[in-house]
């Protein structure tokens, strides 16, 4: 399955972000309300954040797909997983260091590893998109 990347530094990467993926998926779907709880935020989100889940849950799809079919053509779906990564990691940052929203240091220590490991293995890949 990892074969079709022919990288094994960027199928190792990409394994590890998919488990990213999926620890969020987790938690904004099936544990949403502990998740909020945790995070200091109140239970009327919890619409938006399983939302969030469903679009978090459809972008990792697209990566097991990745992994069975090769990045061959790929190269819009990893834009929008770029742009979508990126888009996350600025708005964490924002919230930690600017808006000093508590609970935050932890998940941007954690989406900010996950931007690193996407550019790592989306570095890698980039000639076969």
């Amino acid at each position: 399955m990892l074969a079709k990347l022919n990288d094994n530094v960027a199928a190792l990467v990409f394994g590890i972000y998919l488990l990213g993926i999926v620890m969020y998926v987790i938690q904004l779907i099936f544990m949403t309300e502990i998740w909020l709880k945790g995070e200091e935020v109140d239970v009327s989100a919890v619409t938006v954040a399983r939302v969030l889940g469903g679009a978090w849950l459809g972008l990792g799809l697209g990566v097991v797909l990745t992994f069975l079919n090769g990045p061959d053509g790929q190269k819009t779906f990893f834009t929008s997983l770029l742009v979508a990564q990126v888009a996350t990691l600025l708005v964490i940052l924002h919230s930690h260091f600017i808006a000093n929203v508590p609970k935050t240091g932890d998940d941007a220590a954690i989406v900010a590893g996950l931007t690193i490991l996407f550019l790592i293995g989306g570095f890698r890949i980039k000639d076969r998109l």
